[in-house]
């Protein structure tokens, strides 16, 4: 029995690398040509659009089953905002964000929300380094609408 308890244990768990998922077409097998961006386990927030244009499908972050953005380096506008906590009967906002970063190939990045801030922060991975801002450009509530990009 106490031989089976660990295969239990670490049988959920994410043991696989992460998914590497294309935004822009940029390829998936040649990391140091392309910017990699994923989310913050802790404060995650939604990627919700690139260079002024809505994702086809937002990844809702799992714990699970982690998931890194592939996309070419230059600047970029993302549009991201905040995750919903799951009681649907409290009334709540969310908090959508516009960040312009400039991304280098070959780093990785991860995206935070600083909610005491109010602000969405493009963080360098490796030194947790902050490389943009962006800026609260809505706040509706969750039931009534979608965030309003500019």
């Amino acid at each position: 029995m106490l031989l089976i308890l660990p295969q239990v244990l670490t049988g959920c768990a994410h043991l696989s690398s992460p998914s590497l998922i294309s935004l822009d077409g940029s390829p998936i097998d040649e990391l140091s040509q392309v910017a990699r961006v994923s989310l913050d386990s802790r404060h995650p927030l939604l990627l919700q659009g690139l260079d002024g244009h809505p994702l086809a499908t937002t990844r809702i972050p799992n714990i699970l089953a982690a998931e890194v953005f592939v996309l070419g380096g230059g600047r970029h506008t993302l549009w991201v905002s905040s995750v919903p906590y799951g009681h649907p009967l409290l009334p709540q906002r969310i908090s959508c964000y516009q960040i312009d970063v400039a991304l280098d190939r070959g780093a990785a990045y991860v995206l935070v929300e600083d909610r005491d801030r109010g602000q969405a922060l493009v963080l360098r991975d490796d030194t947790g380094e902050p490389v943009a801002s962006g800026r609260l450009v809505d706040r509706p509530w969750v039931f009534a609408r979608t965030c309003r990009w500019e």
